[in-house]
Formats: structure tokens, sequence, C-alpha cells
């Protein structure tokens, strides 16, 4: 499977690039947005709701946002378009912050044109200049633009262009790393520090591409022999993860829907119980998340493989594992060194009960285990010999 590791290490490589544009852009107009933000956001004794407007993937890298808002703002509350509960709109306490590589996804310029025409405030992330939502959003008085200009192919060389497409665009990860790099921006400028050339948000890029960087080094054997592992299967595919961790395993289990293989995401109503011949694949970066353990645990004990992606070599699941014999079955990925005491120890944890510790840190782990899996998935389309436009009919 040489061929299969070099495209691991190419889409790898094609992604950090990604991260690296991102210090390209005009850091006047990132201020301006972060300023914008910095508006909404600052202290007030009242309660404030913010709108997450986005879909599919891009809806799963605004949401990592609005997870590090509610945990950083006791008065500011995220909703997004998916929630059950829904808050009804307020005007002049709302935000909407509105994602769409395209602009011109249906359901996203319709919440759009509701907050405008209710007069709230709007502020899009785009990379399309010329799509409706860009039009909408520029032409009102209260909505501001940014423009991240990605490319759905990035490589101007056919056959790495073929092989490395069925990956995705570039727009959803350059949107994650966005928007989490600008939380520290948003942070400095709230404590009156308001530099124009946005060190906090360029350092945080950097760190995110150093920590990226990392993955193309893993063990080539045993990724080898984990994606002959994961990859010539009949049966079903369970992702799971919980919170941040989740919203990757989500995205990657919507490419394992467009590699044509039967997936589904751990925490969905209509997910069914493991049997053999199933193969669960918990994403978490600390390993010891009372759901992932329970789901590992059911899995084992209904025969079905188990196959955690995770930052933390001395987790309660690894440690389940390795009993088993299945040590080679697990995938750690590597952290920089400064971070790996984030993720060490096996000391078991629920989502909600979280230490402040961890509801802080920024998504080191979420980034590096996004880009891991959409690397896996340009693997997974090149053994099942799936091309882009192949996945393309299957997305829906």
């Amino acid at each position: 499977m040489s061929g299969l590791i070099e495209t691991f290490k190419e889409a790898t490589a094609l992604q950090c690039s990604f991260l690296e544009k991102l210090l390209d852009m005009d850091m006047a107009q990132v201020a301006s947005f972060s300023g914008s933000l910095v508006e909404f956001l600052s202290p007030s004794s009242e309660n404030k709701f913010v709108y997450g407007i986005a879909a599919g993937r891009s809806a799963l890298a605004l949401y990592s946002f609005l997870q590090l808002i509610q945990n950083h703002f006791d008065n500011i509350f995220p909703f997004t378009l998916e929630d059950p509960v829904q808050r009804h709109y307020r005007k002049g306490k709302n935000l909407g912050i509105a994602i769409s590589g395209s602009g011109e996804t249906q359901a996203v310029n319709k919440y759009i044109d509701d907050i405008i025409t209710l007069g709230g405030e709007i502020k899009l992330i785009t990379a399309n200049e010329k799509g409706t939502a860009y039009k909408m959003v520029k032409d009102y008085d209260k909505g501001s633009v940014l423009v991240i200009q990605a490319r759905t192919k990035q490589s101007t060389d056919k056959d790495t262009r073929s092989r490395l497409s069925p990956m995705g665009t570039e727009f959803e990860l350059q949107v994650l790393a966005f928007l989490n790099a600008l939380a520290p921006d948003i942070q400095s400028r709230l404590k009156g520090i308001c530099d124009p050339a946005c060190p906090s948000y360029q350092s945080t890029i950097r760190d995110f591409e150093d920590n990226a960087r990392l993955i193309s080094e893993m063990d080539c054997d045993h990724l080898d022999h984990w994606f002959g592992r994961l990859f010539p299967r009949s049966g079903r595919y369970i992702i799971g993860g919980v919170g941040r961790s989740g919203l990757v395993s989500r995205a990657f289990e919507m490419r394992f829907t467009h590699l044509n293989k039967i997936s589904y995401w751990e925490r969905d109503f209509n997910t069914p119980s493991f049997q053999i011949g199933d193969v669960y694949l918990p994403i978490t970066g600390i390993g010891n998340t009372y759901e992932a353990m329970e789901g590992t645990l059911t899995a084992l004990a209904k025969g079905a493989d188990v196959m955690p992606i995770t930052a933390n070599p001395s987790s309660r699941l690894v440690q389940v594992l390795k009993k088993q014999g299945r040590e080679r079955d697990i995938a750690v990925i590597p952290v920089k060194e400064e971070y790996k005491s984030m993720f060490s120890g096996d000391t078991s944890s629920t989502t909600w009960l979280m230490s402040d510790y961890t509801k802080f840190r920024y998504p080191i782990f979420e980034i590096n285990a996004s880009i891991f899996t959409n690397s896996v998935v340009a693997v997974g389309a090149e053994f099942l010999g799936i091309v882009e436009a192949g996945m393309r009919r299957m997305h829906v």
C-alpha cells in the first residue's frame, strides 16, 4: 500500500498549505472582522444570541467557533439551524454568522434574508464574491463580508488533483482554522490590545500548521496496517465523538457516505446497534470521555472492531484495546511536545462536566483530526477506486 501512504502524505501536505494561505489574508480585513465581532461580544448585562447559519461541513466548522463563544462568554448563547430547542429572534440582541463557500446554498440564503428583513446584524464568510449571499450581505447596511479566497482544486498538476480532490474543498478547513484563530485576537481586543497586524491570529495559525505537519511523520507501517483494516470491509461504519471532536466525527461520517459506504454518526437517532462486521471509530483527543469508552466497550462486546482516533497514547480507551491485543487498530495523531500534557493520563470525564482548562483550550486536536480524516478520505477514495465525480453524485 505504499501508494496509499504517498496519497496520505500528499493530502496532509496540501491541507497544511491551506492553513498557510490564511497568513496571506489582508490583516486589515481580518482586524476589521474581528473588531466587528468584539462590538457584539463586549460585556453586557443583557443576554445576547448568536445564530449560526450554514449547511453541511461548513456548518460543522462554524459550530466549533460557536462552542468557543459558549465557553468564553457567560451571557452569549449560540443557536444553530439544527437545534431541536430554538430561541425566537429578538431584534437588537441577535447576531447572525453565515458561512457559505459558494454563496448559493438556498437554505442559508433564506435565513440570511430573514435576518435582513428583520433588520438584524449579519456577518458572512464566503469564497465567492459573485455569489448570491455575498451580494445580499454586501448591499445591507448592517452586514459585513469576509472573503476567504479558497479554491476547490489547489494543485495545478492534473494527476495530483485527480487523486486528492475527493477529500473535499479547502474552504471548510480554512473556515474552521480561521474562526478558531480569530478567537484569541478577539480576546486581545476585548482587553484593549488592538494591533492591526493581528499577532494572536497569526501565531495561532502558525501553531495549527506546525501541529498539522506532524501528521505526515506518523509511522508508515502502522498507517499501512490501519488503512488495510479500515477499508476492505462490507460492514457498517459507526463514527463516534462528542463536543468539538463530535463535529469532526460528523464531517468524517458524511465522507464515508460519499465513499458509498454504509455509515452512521453514533449519536444519531437512527444509528443501529453494533454487530459483527461493523467498525466503531471514536474520535477523542483525551481518549477518556465516558461516551467514547461506553461505545468502545459496547462495540467490543457485540463483536465489532474498534479503531479509535486519539492524541492520548496513555488513555483508558487505548489501555482497553491493548488488553484485547488490538493496539495496531489505534491511530494516535501527534501534537507538538508542548501540548502532549494536555492529552495524557486516564482520568475519566463526561463532555458536559469538563474542566475549565479543557473548556477554554483551543482545538489543537480537532484541527489535526480534521486534517487526518480528510487525508484518510483521499486514501479511501483511491483504495476503493472512487473518483470525485462519483462522490459528488452521492453528495446531498
